[in-house]
């Protein structure tokens, strides 16, 4: 039996039992109070690594849930063989699909909470949408964030959830060596502040709205509304170093930013582009 990173829990159940979760015989949700379900559904359960400052046991061999609710069934738990965290990493954020309009995401990077993660509540902002069955947000890691086991947890207690979740690592085009970076590329949409640090050190906050005017209404006043837009901004004179990475800094407020790339980073990928691969044998 290899020992498992447990990462969440999907239960199936109506009206809102509680649940103890434990690892190991160890306690890492105790008596939790569950959302209510008007009528009889899934859920899936982050698991928690920290609780204030007392490391809880998420990883270990045996998991097990307890409930004392007739209304939940069909229990089955989330896992990752800790040998699949073998390598060292630099994280650079998390990809999350979440239900719901409020949201409290926090990331670990080996048992270490991060310290860029926001709240969303009850959101009314554009591109996080109200009515839509799923959303999806970033969540980013501290500057120079390396490590091995990356987890995240939802601390909002209303009815939302995390869907689902996947580490991005930073892409090693924005640590190769030395180098020099004399301006950036954004492809965006909405209303977003964008943080720049060189060997994590920051470097500035550059500020993009995409806001445009796409139409009349009958009395002939502008209609605006954020447009996907893709804009350049220079950095400052004497940009060099080893590890260049960004953080959007306000994804609360319902701002996407889609690519992000350097003059640097995009001469590496044109040259890739013109480089012959080697013919599979």
């Amino acid at each position: 039996m290899n020992r498992t990173i447990f990462q969440a829990v999907r239960v199936e159940y109506a009206g809102n039992p509680s649940i103890t979760v434990s690892v190991d015989a160890q306690a890492v949700l105790s008596a939790y109070a569950l959302p209510n379900h008007s009528t009889f559904r899934g859920r899936r359960i982050t698991l928690p690594v920290l609780d204030g400052t007392t490391k809880l046991n998420y990883s270990g061999y045996i998991s097990h849930l307890e409930s004392t609710s007739t209304q939940l069934q069909n229990e089955t738990f989330e896992g990752v063989p800790i040998e699949n965290f073998s390598q060292q990493q630099l994280f650079h954020y998390y990809d999350v699909g979440f239900r719901g309009t409020s949201l409290q995401p926090e990331i670990y990077l080996d048992e270490v909470a991060q310290t860029k993660n926001f709240q969303i509540v009850n959101s009314t902002a554009t591109t996080i949408s109200t009515t839509k069955q799923t959303e999806t947000v970033r969540v980013y890691f501290n500057e120079l964030a390396y490590g091995y086991v990356p987890h995240i947890h939802n601390l909002a207690t209303t009815d939302s959830e995390i869907l689902w979740a996947r580490p991005v690592a930073l892409p090693p085009r924005f640590y190769r060596g030395i180098r020099t970076h004399a301006e950036f590329q954004i492809t965006y949409k909405g209303d977003v502040d964008v943080q720049w640090y060189l060997d994590g050190t920051s470097i500035g906050t550059y500020s993009f709205d995409s806001t445009e005017v796409v139409g009349q209404d009958s009395n002939g006043n502008d209609i605006t509304d954020y447009i996907t837009k893709t804009e350049k901004a220079y950095f400052q004179s004497g940009t060099i170093g080893h590890v260049l990475q960004y953080i959007h800094t306000n994804p609360e407020d319902g701002g996407k930013i889609y690519i992000v790339e350097t003059d640097v980073t995009l001469a590496d990928l044109e040259q890739r582009a013109m480089t012959p691969q080697a013919e599979e044998g």
